[in-house]
């Protein structure tokens, strides 16, 4: 039997998948809407690239910092309620990107 990508993932890595995962649970907890996601997919892609050069020169205190502007990148992308939704929710997002 052949198995079928679902339709739209084709073009999505493995490496990627978690990341469009989180995109996808912040963008439908918090009602974000398209200017608003726009922002985070740009923010978690400067995150990701910032990691990952942090990671190879064994930069921790500059990873530390990647993660808080991350943060707050997506904090000053949402409203004040969304903030607060965000920050309730914070330890599920977190999850979504450690995979």
């Amino acid at each position: 039997m052949k198995v079928q990508a679902p339709k739209g993932t084709r073009d999505i890595l493995p490496g990627d998948v978690h990341k469009w995962q989180y995109i996808e649970k912040i963008t439908a907890d918090l009602n974000l809407n398209p200017e608003q996601v726009t922002k985070v997919e740009a923010a978690i892609r400067e995150f990701f690239m910032e990691k990952k050069q942090m990671k190879q020169g064994g930069d921790k205190d500059g990873l530390r910092e990647s993660k808080q502007d991350f943060k707050d990148d997506i904090l000053n992308a949402l409203t004040p309620a969304q903030q607060q939704k965000f920050m309730d929710n914070i330890q599920t997002y977190k999850q979504l990107l450690k995979r």
